[in-house]
């Protein structure tokens, strides 16, 4: 084998091979004769190859134990023969033997030109081809001394899946003992098998602890890289143990070659471990070592074979070396966990030499007793393979340890944390007795501090009362001299037109009072005509002055606080002007531009009307009081619009703005800019409850000092 790794992981069956010389078999050991050599193969077929007096002189010398990779003329004609001489001493004859086959591909076994077993279908055809990769305890009787040729016919496909760095035989045939046979696949099936499964399970349960200690306590990072070695150890031995048990060869040589890289990967972590369990950082040496380590995988894999096996041994020959730098370097810095890798090293000394010992006595004694050498080779191997992951489960073990120490003093901290409860609480109680008394005076110290607090609440709750009820009163001020304002147009149309008309009756009167023949009928008529005119202006302008003073009765009712669906374009309409003529009422001197830009036919929104028409008041007459002081032409202008699912009003002016330090506090209560006794700071206080609150809909401002400002309101109409 190519390698001395896999040599340790795959538990090998060890044999002692036949002389070079041809020569009867006059005995079959326990474990078996291995029928290796004096072969000769041919590639092509032909069932004549089979006869036994076919001349194969010309036919190449081969030992079939190797691995196909060194055959390329048989994996290119995908189907060969196989042929050699089989003899036994007068002690075999009519004896039951029997035969045991590994294999690559598929075969028929021919014995002096009869077909004797078919393994698998043998064919160059992919889709009629079946490989079976191993078959045991097949019998076999030869009735003579004389010499008989065994012929094998060979197919391995294309088809088939192998790696070139594999180490499975091309064809492997055994002679055995058929009274001896059972038990000794039995044994060797069991050992191999016990290995397998024993440190799967070991190393399965080792992942497991420190995955546990890992979820227990995840800043110990080394825990988690322990875990995954371990696990990934455990898919290495796992994956060997099911090779074993797969019989087709495509199948087989996947598992194998898993196997193969989950082994490198697993001694490669050992050191991933390592660092962190010692806090090493990762450097230039470790990236190396890496490499090193996928060089010789792939090195492997592929068959890449360099001078003096360069491409196998110093990569993991490096590894040790790294991981004895690795524990001086911290036992240099004083790590307590240093000493741990340190005793793994010795051990791994230990067992390496014992197990070279130990396989060297069972080559010696295989020579002289199969049975012996097979068991001490086994147990040599098994050393082996404990040199190998000492480190790793010593690692594991120190990992315990240290988790046991670490409970250990926990523990102790833990009676010295309730030793000193004890004292504290006792403390506390003395202390729980002067605090008792100490509430006891604060307690009578917080219940008249209380009654002061209610007393003062109570004040401030009746202040704010008034407050509220003077921002109403205000707004209701504002609303009425606008209302005044607004019915004084129609009174004055009214009054002027009533005058108008008792000149006209008196005129006609007085055209009445002369004889018929002075009088003028035309006049008349034309009298008569005007005075019907004036009476239409009186009537239109009197019906004009009982809408508003309908509309105003209706809004001054109180509230019921259902929503109707209300026009907009209306309501921002007449409450614009109430406002202007309002401010106006109070200071004949203001003038102002005041217009609408309502967009037409906007869908009804449902408000309390009342409450929103006080929003628009207040924000409007705020917009007149912005611009009252502007030098130039003041101007107010209230836009509609529909902007998806909301109605939007804006109202801009082009005043003096509002500083940005201000404008984060304008919908705070009883905060105002207005001179002392011309506001109450009330007004967009609640212009914001009502439209944010009331109506679940937003109020925004946007402003810029020395420019404007303008006041958005958004309501949902859906």
């Amino acid at each position: 084998m190519k390698h001395f790794l896999v040599v340790f992981i795959l538990l090998l069956s060890f044999q002692v091979q036949g002389q070079k010389k041809f020569s009867p078999l006059d005995s079959i050991p326990v474990y078996g004769y291995n029928l290796s050599n004096h072969w000769k193969w041919k590639t092509g077929d032909n069932l004549l190859w089979a006869k036994p007096d076919f001349d194969d002189s010309q036919w190449e010398r081969m030992d079939i134990s190797e691995s196909i990779e060194e055959f390329p003329k048989l994996r290119e004609a995908e189907i060969a023969w196989f042929r050699r001489p089989i003899q036994v001493t007068e002690a075999l004859v009519n004896q039951t033997l029997s035969i045991s086959v590994r294999q690559m591909g598929a075969s028929e076994i021919y014995l002096d030109g009869k077909l004797v077993y078919k393994l698998g279908v043998v064919s160059k055809k992919a889709e009629v081809e079946k490989t079976l990769s191993e078959v045991d305890a097949l019998p076999i009787v030869l009735a003579d001394t004389n010499k008989h040729i065994l012929a094998v016919r060979y197919s391995f496909s294309k088809s088939n899946f192998y790696y070139p760095g594999t180490n499975s035989s091309v064809f492997t045939l055994k002679i055995h003992d058929a009274r001896t046979i059972g038990q000794f696949l039995e044994e060797q099936t069991n050992r191999s098998a016990g290995f397998l499964y024993f440190f799967t399970g070991i190393f399965l349960l080792f992942a497991i602890l420190h995955f546990s200690f890992y979820a227990s306590n995840r800043t110990r990072k080394v825990s988690l890289s322990l875990g995954i070695n371990m696990l990934v150890l455990t898919l290495a031995f796992f994956l060997r143990s099911i090779e074993s048990y797969q019989y087709n060869t495509s199948t087989r040589e996947i598992f194998g070659l898993l196997s193969i890289i989950a082994t490198y990967v697993g001694i490669f972590l050992i050191n991933v471990s390592l660092y962190k369990y010692l806090n090493q950082k990762f450097g230039v040496i470790f990236y190396i070592l890496a490499f090193l380590v996928l060089g010789g995988l792939l090195s492997y894999i592929f068959n890449w074979n360099l001078p003096y096996a360069l491409d196998s041994w110093p990569a993991f020959l490096l590894l040790f070396v790294d991981f004895i730098r690795v524990s001086i370097l911290a036992d240099r810095r004083r790590d307590a966990n240093a000493k741990v890798p340190i005793y793994s090293l010795i051990v791994v000394a230990a067992c390496a030499a014992a197990g070279i010992i130990i396989i060297m006595i069972g080559g010696s004694v295989g020579t002289f007793n199969g049975g012996s050498s097979s068991i001490i080779l086994s147990v040599g191997v098994l050393v082996i393979i404990i040199m190998f992951f000492s480190i790793p489960i010593g690692l594991s073990l120190s990992l315990v340890r240290e988790y046991t120490r670490t409970h250990q003093a926990l523990s102790k901290k833990l009676a010295e944390v309730e030793k000193l409860s004890a004292e504290n609480l006792r403390h506390e109680q003395e202390k729980q007795q002067l605090l008792a008394a100490q509430n006891e005076i604060l307690e009578r110290q917080v219940s008249e501090r209380t009654a002061e607090l209610a007393q003062s609440l109570e004040d401030l709750k009746a202040t704010q009362t008034q407050l509220i009820q003077s921002e109403k009163l205000a707004s209701l001020g504002e609303l009425t001299a606008g209302i005044a304002h607004e019915i004084q147009n129609p009174l004055n149309f009214v009054n002027n037109f009533s005058e108008l008309s008792r000149e006209l009756i008196e005129e006609l009167q007085e055209e009445r009072s002369k004889d018929k023949a002075d009088r003028d009928e035309g006049l008349e008529e034309e009298l008569l005509g005007d005075i019907s005119q004036n009476l239409e202006k009186i009537n239109h302008h009197g019906k004009r002055a009982s809408s508003i003073v309908k509309g105003m009765l209706e809004h001054s009712r109180a509230s019921s606080g259902k929503k109707e669906p209300t026009d907009i374009n209306a309501l921002a309409d007449e409450y614009l002007r109430l406002a202007y003529h309002g401010i106006r009422a109070k200071d004949k001197s203001f003038n102002a531009d005041f217009k609408t830009e309502l967009e037409p036919n906007l869908p009804k929104v449902p408000v309390i009307t009342q409450d929103f028409g006080r929003v628009l008041l207040n924000i409007i007459n705020n917009a007149f009081y912005a611009i009252k002081d502007k030098t130039g032409k003041g101007q107010v202008i209230v836009k509609t619009s529909k902007i998806d699912d909301e109605i939007e009003i804006r109202i801009s002016d082009n005043g003096t703005g509002i500083p940005e330090h201000v404008k984060a506090k304008i919908f705070q209560p009883f905060f105002t800019t207005k001179p002392t006794g011309q506001g109450t700071g009330l007004g967009l206080s609640l212009a914001y409850d009502i439209v944010s609150k009331g109506h679940g809909g937003s109020l925004e401002v946007e402003t810029k000092e020395g420019e404007g400002t303008t006041f958005i309101i958004k309501l949902p109409y859906l």
